[in-house]
């Protein structure tokens, strides 16, 4: 059974292409000046969909949702949906990095805690010279200081925002002032810049093939994360069961 080129877990259209093919979408865009949002769906994000209207608001405005993880995968395999690839922000930043230093692309960071971003950004320069930074900032602003965060990335010039404050805000603000910030390219990352500025380490390549590294992430967070992973994993999936057995899918038979 070959892949779809969309699927739908639990009311969200999720792009279901490969990651080379995300890359190749995201230099064409570059190129021409098209204006890209892209978001990530895990299973708690879908979790926090299926209590939070806004956020499935904000991700369907939303040019491209990729599933990420593998319980989307799983949740595909139940659903007669498969998934083609765990399409995840962590493994297409250093891709990213690359395909921006190859052609000058400038990149801003803006989320995590204060120095998180920054440090993300000097592994990136580090790892990939070509690589121009347009700036850094943390996620921890007011309300009242966003026209001027928004001015401050705007006035960098960049051509690709990360945006990592953790669903559902990242998508919100995404949403909200992506377009006056002039980038091009939004993406919603999460904690992306604690993996790639040292603060957390990241779970061994084996255990990611394996589609283990929630438990590596639990093992380093047990205290903030062992209630996603140890309850919201299994009431993501009685979710996805619950769709199976009554046979539909959004609304359609399966």
């Amino acid at each position: 059974m070959n892949p779809p080129a969309t699927v739908d877990i639990r009311g969200i259209p999720l792009t279901n292409i490969a990651l080379d093919d995300v890359l190749n979408a995201i230099d064409a865009a570059i190129v021409t000046r098209t204006p890209m949002r892209i978001a990530f769906v895990n299973a708690d994000c879908v979790n926090i969909a299926a209590r939070d209207e806004a956020y499935r608001h904000d991700l369907s405005s939303m040019d491209w949702v990729f599933a990420d993880g593998i319980g989307m995968k799983i949740a595909g395999k139940i659903l007669g949906q498969p998934v083609r690839a765990n399409v995840n922000g962590t493994d297409l930043f250093p891709r990213l990095c690359a395909e921006l230093a190859g052609r000058q692309g400038r990149l801003f960071l803006l989320g995590a805690k204060p120095g998180v971003a920054k440090a993300a950004a000097e592994w990136a320069v580090g790892k990939y010279p070509g690589l121009a930074i347009a700036g850094c900032r943390d996620g921890y602003f007011r309300e009242e200081d966003t026209s001027s965060v928004v001015d401050e990335i705007r006035a960098s010039r960049p051509d690709v925002l990360l945006v990592a404050m953790g669903a559902p805000r990242q998508e919100a603000w995404i949403r909200r002032h992506t377009e006056a910030t002039g980038a091009i390219i939004a993406l919603a990352v999460g904690g992306l810049f604690d993996y790639y500025s040292g603060n957390i380490p990241r779970a061994p390549l084996w255990m990611r093939r394996f589609g283990l590294e929630w438990v590596w992430r639990l093992s380093q967070e047990p205290g903030r994360l062992w209630r996603r992973y140890l309850l919201g994993n299994w009431i993501f999936l009685a979710r996805v069961l619950g769709d199976r057995m009554r046979g539909h899918v959004n609304g359609k038979k399966i």
